[in-house]
């Protein structure tokens, strides 16, 4: 279905409104979708202000925004005026450098970090790589500090960190966040669960 042409100008007008425009679910500090949520992650961690556009507000842009970057999903990303892409491409472009360039930034530092995973969490990782052939080993730790685990796929654009027979596969936010980060175990009323101690994380004090 065509643009509407006044649709059309609208999203010109915000597209042309700063250097970096996200459209997105939300706001950056109430996003209404786990991928806006991700992509506003990175944009924080690279640039201090940038405009964001609620499409949840507008469903006139909301759907014109499909057809005018010819991208079916939100949130879609303008850099100069240039679609980069959805969460997916932004994740991808973040950790090769390729968003860095676009932005004007210096490239990421990709060294892997230095971590320590106890012989304890080693069991039980390896127990749980077991049961999911093909998965590996994901960490994020975002701005907020907030550390997580998770099992998937390497995409092959992450920096891996080994400790005890484990790799780690983080991206380049978090590795630099992971540095003399320690992986053991603890009980909790749930069970076994896997206990980090960061030695980076601000102190609150």
């Amino acid at each position: 279905m065509p643009l509407d042409q006044a649709v059309r100008e609208r999203i010109d007008g915000i597209v042309g409104s700063d250097r970096v425009v996200l459209f997105m679910k939300g706001t950056p500090a109430m996003p209404q979708c786990g991928f806006s949520a991700t992509t506003t992650s990175i944009l924080s961690t690279l640039v201090p202000e940038y405009t964001t556009f609620n499409v949840l507000e507008d469903p006139e842009v909301r759907e014109g925004i499909k057809s005018y970057s010819d991208w079916p999903t939100i949130p879609q990303l303008y850099v100069e005026g240039e679609f980069m892409g959805g969460c997916d491409i932004v994740r991808q472009m973040f950790n090769s450098g390729e968003l860095h360039d676009a932005l004007g930034l210096e490239p990421p530092d990709r060294t892997p970090p230095e971590i320590h995973v106890s012989d304890a969490a080693a069991s039980l990782i390896g127990d749980a790589l077991s049961e999911q052939p093909g998965l590996a080993v994901h960490l994020r730790i975002d701005a907020s500090w907030q550390h997580g685990f998770s099992l998937g796929r390497v995409e092959g654009h992450e920096i891996s960190a080994e400790s005890n027979g484990v790799t780690v596969y983080m991206d380049v936010g978090t590795a630099p966040r992971a540095r003399g980060l320690s992986v053991d175990l603890e009980e909790s009323l749930t069970g076994v669960t896997l206990k980090v101690d960061n030695p980076n994380v601000p102190s609150t004090t």
